[in-house]
């Protein structure tokens, strides 16, 4: 089952990109920091929210093992830490994405059941799973 979608960037300022989605969804804005010449950090950049993105499709796929088995949750808070530095050339790249993910479960949950989950929801994560196998990037300029 193969799927696709296309996105819309545009330059906006200095740094600054818009970007509109292949659906009704509202505008996601990008911005670089400070230190990069002309960021105005406005808005978060690439990294953040590809480690946003991690972030969440580990959130979302927890989530959906725990409904899919009847194991309620009261709350869950994740929280990612995303670590940058300089590779071989000394361009920036990211090293590593760390997330932890904390949930609370409401007490009648079974803990066999909670135990399953946690051994197998990341499984089911697109992005996290892509980025770990890494993804093949293609890039055309046209003028």
């Amino acid at each position: 089952m193969s799927n696709s979608f296309t996105i819309n960037m545009k330059k906006t300022g200095p740094m600054q990109f818009t970007t509109t989605f292949d659906k009704n969804f509202p505008e996601l804005f990008f911005d670089e920091p400070e230190s990069v010449e002309g960021g105005l950090d406005q808005y978060p950049n690439a990294s953040r929210v590809l480690t946003a993105a991690v972030a969440n499709c580990l959130s979302a796929s927890f989530t959906f093992c725990t409904n899919k088995m009847k194991v309620p949750l009261k709350e869950l808070e994740t929280i990612a830490t995303c670590t940058t530095d300089r590779n071989e050339e000394g361009y920036i790249r990211i090293k590593t994405i760390h997330v932890e993910i904390k949930p609370i479960f409401e007490p009648e949950s079974e803990e066999k059941k909670q135990k399953r989950c946690m051994s197998i929801f990341r499984k089911y994560c697109v992005v996290s799973k892509s980025v770990e196998e890494g993804i093949e990037v293609s890039v055309n300029i046209t003028s």
